[in-house]
């Protein structure tokens, strides 16, 4: 999974959601996409590594909480729909 199996899958769930990329090369688990989103007072980060590791991360700005910090090894790549099946229920909920 990358940065366009987001925009296909992941992207046209989220209405209203600002997104800005960057991308990164030779970090600790390779080369970085990231994709940072912001609407409906929250904020997530989407970190999809060449290595095969994946990051997911949800603040929301009215409870000011972290209800959502994730990453996935290689090894979890199974685990890694239905993580992002929670990523959208946590955005959208209340939006």
């Amino acid at each position: 999974m990358d940065g366009a199996w987001f925009n296909e899958s992941v992207k046209p769930l989220l209405k209203g959601f600002s997104l800005e990329y960057s991308s990164f090369a030779d970090g600790d688990f390779g080369d970085l996409e990231r994709i940072e989103l912001d609407g409906f007072n929250k904020l997530a980060t989407v970190e999809f590594w060449s290595k095969g590791w994946v990051g997911i991360d949800i603040y929301d700005c009215a409870l000011d909480d972290q209800v959502m910090n994730i990453l996935l090894s290689p090894k979890e790549k199974e685990s890694v729909s239905q993580a992002f099946e929670k990523f959208v229920k946590i955005l959208t909920q209340n939006s």
